[in-house]
């Protein structure tokens, strides 16, 4: 169980945070993906989780923050950008590389190779890690995080200017991890990865969550569906396919966005009409995440001074006989201080930078308030 409480990162007073009060569960046998794009935060996010940057905020592992794990190594698997390429000694081999660290952790010679084997390097285990393509340097990193054969991995961006075959296998292996009881928490900026690969996708933009769902209500309200058209007559192919009932929308040039008409249909009615196509592509686009607001309240403000008046006791009576003992003085008035007609209080609000803001209002106050 990985949990992240408060995660909160500012790099300079007067700036935006980087990070802002992120929060997360990840539980075990499950992916959960931190969802963005660049700069919003995800890898900040999985080096302060690390307390590789200070800041604050907690990540518990099993209740225990990251310092204080016995083994570390055996606990958590990371792989972030500083591994592609392989952080290793250029020349030496990546047999060798594994050998060493599993030395340095404490494992068998043999678990590297069980290893090599299971990220397919077998064959390139001789080859200089400098010779690396960036696929094989990025299962490399794999390898290394898997050495202690920890529970739980962190994975920043693991697919990320990879070839469509070297994706495809790590996130097959993403996805497979977890099945042993595993965790992990993965970073990309691609919707339709994190439709792939998550349990759980929390969204990120500008340091702030706008959006935590289960995969399911990622897929059903933030994805949607469409065919992709290019052509030379698509002025025409538009009012067909809007006869038919189907939602068109420009994208590009000459290029037309379609929902509600499967490709097949859009290519048989192009067919019969004797419209010629270039393209004609399933695809799914993002929709923007609902924002969030944070609701900050506004300075409380303090109650209205108040002055006590007492109204003077009359005179005593004079006379011959005993005199009149003086009244006990009255109960004192109370007379708040009221604001002058026609003049306005400024209320400070609290304000967080970095993300919405929902104010509170606040009570009206009188004209000395602040003074008071």
């Amino acid at each position: 169980m990985i949990q992240a409480i408060g995660l909160t990162k500012v790099y300079q007073r007067g700036r935006r945070p980087a990070l802002l009060d992120l929060g997360f569960e990840a539980g075990p046998g499950t992916v959960t993906v931190l969802l963005g794009p660049e700069g919003a935060g995800k890898t900040t996010a999985l080096r302060r989780m690390l307390e590789l940057e200070r800041g604050e905020g907690v990540t518990l592992f099993d209740g225990r923050s990251y310092r204080r794990l016995r083994r570390p190594e055996r606990e958590v698997g990371v792989v972030l950008p500083t591994a592609y390429p392989s952080s290793g000694s250029p020349g030496r081999t990546a047999r060798g590389h594994l050998r060493m660290l599993a030395a340095a952790v404490g494992v068998p010679p043999r678990r590297a190779d069980e290893l090599l084997e299971q990220t397919r390097l077998a064959t390139v285990a001789g080859h200089r890690l400098r010779s690396f393509s960036p696929g094989m340097s990025r299962r490399l990193a794999l390898a290394v995080a898997l050495l202690a054969d920890p529970g739980a991995l962190l994975l920043d961006a693991p697919t990320e200017r990879l070839s469509p075959r070297n994706a495809e296998w790590l996130q097959a292996f993403v996805r497979a991890f977890p099945a042993g009881g595993g965790t992990v928490v993965v970073t990309t900026r691609s919707p339709q990865e994190a439709a792939l690969l998550a349990d759980r996708v929390v969204t990120l933009d500008d340091g702030c969550v706008v959006a935590d769902q289960s995969v399911d209500d990622f897929r059903r309200t933030r994805l949607h569906p469409e065919v992709a058209v290019r052509g030379p007559q698509m002025a025409r192919l538009a009012d067909l396919l809007v006869t038919q009932g189907a939602e068109v929308r420009r994208d590009g040039g000459a290029g037309l966005a379609v929902s509600g008409l499967g490709r097949t249909e859009i290519g048989e009615l192009a067919y019969r009409s004797g419209i010629l196509l270039h393209e004609l592509a399933d695809r799914v686009v993002e929709q923007p995440a609902p924002r969030v607001p944070r609701i900050a309240p506004a300075r409380t403000a303090a109650l209205p001074a108040v002055r006590v008046r007492r109204t003077a006791a009359p005179a005593p009576a004079t006379s011959g006989r005993e005199p009149v003992p003086a009244p006990a003085d009255p109960a004192p008035t109370l007379a708040p201080d009221l604001p002058e007609p026609g003049r306005q209080t400024q209320v400070l609000p609290a304000v967080q930078p970095g993300c919405d803001t929902v104010l509170l209002p606040a009570p009206l106050t009188g004209p000395d308030h602040w003074n008071g």
